[in-house]
């Protein structure tokens, strides 16, 4: 009787006990996995509220300058100029020696028109350019004509760049076109040129067009013989409305913009026109003042802050 009693006390404590381990498994097992569903939830929440820091620019309205580079070389024109009198007779005295400088307009020499039995006022040949005495051609006391070279004049060196614009440009070009050019001894340095000549016949060979640009500013340290880059204008639109380049984006084969408005980036199809390295002209689908997204990892409805 009393081993019977015995055993069932046995199994009361033992289920007793079995009871207890299981309470507290679940109790375990719902702080683990309760934790890690509140650590779900949580970080959901917490991605929902991330902002990101973003760069971004106003669309403005002003004027886009679309500029193509060519390459060149610095020259000079030298045609040296032979100065004539104007009357026949002696030549009663030269002015100038060779390596002199001079002045358009300067008297460089004297001529004695007179005959036997008669006189005559002296007739003075003057310098037809500025430029430098290259040799005294006649010598005081010969007899000229209007045909004696009396001295030759170098011209002060009128620098010029000379390039071969091929053909698919030429449309673009036109007398006094403006742009730049620099070279690689001053490359922080921009002298600014214009078009002054453009041949009229095509060369045929290369299907280039030959074409002159003369300096229209300072062209310290600029030397004959230099090559240089060139940029000239291309295309100029008055009032366009401009975006910086690096706000274009592609979506779905289709240029596009993030607009920021209240703080979310809004994805925004656009139709864009010309563009040159920094800028792009918008001609569809913003407004000025509209604040596009330059810089920052973004998508449609992403929240952010310019920084």
């Amino acid at each position: 009787m009393e081993k019977k009693k015995s055993s069932g006390f046995d199994k009361t404590v033992t289920v007793i006990l079995l009871l207890i381990c299981l309470v507290m498994a679940g109790a375990t097992l719902y702080k683990m996995f309760g934790a890690k569903e509140e650590v779900v939830r949580a970080t959901v929440e917490t991605s929902d509220d991330v902002v990101i820091n973003v760069s971004a620019a106003a669309a403005s309205v002003s004027q886009f300058i679309e500029t193509t580079r060519f390459q060149g070389e610095v020259t000079t024109n030298d045609n040296n100029i032979s100065v004539l009198p104007e009357t026949s007779g002696t030549l009663k005295s030269v002015q100038v020696n060779r390596g002199d400088a001079v002045s358009e307009g300067d008297v460089i020499a004297y001529v004695d028109p007179s005959r036997p039995g008669s006189q005559y006022e002296m007739s003075p040949v003057k310098a037809k350019v500025s430029g430098t005495v290259l040799s005294v051609d006649a010598t005081a006391g010969s007899t000229v004509s209007a045909s004696t070279p009396i001295i030759t004049i170098m011209p002060d060196k009128t620098l010029y760049v000379s390039t071969l614009i091929p053909e698919r440009y030429i449309s673009t070009l036109s007398l006094g076109l403006e742009g730049s050019v620099t070279s690689i001894a001053y490359p922080d340095r921009s002298y600014p040129v214009e078009v002054s000549y453009m041949a009229p016949i095509l060369n045929t060979t290369n299907r280039t067009l030959p074409v002159e640009l003369s300096f229209t500013g300072d062209t310290d340290g600029i030397l004959e013989g230099m090559y240089v880059s060139i940029d000239l204008v291309t295309e100029k639109i008055d009032d366009a409305l401009i975006v910086p380049a690096s706000a274009i984006n592609t979506y779905a084969g289709e240029s596009v913009v993030y607009v920021v408005k209240d703080g979310v980036a809004v994805r925004t199809p656009v139709v864009t026109g010309s563009s040159n390295s920094t800028e792009v002209v918008i001609l569809s689908g913003l407004e000025a003042g509209d604040m596009v997204v330059t810089a920052g990892n973004v998508s449609d409805g992403t929240s952010v802050s310019i920084v």
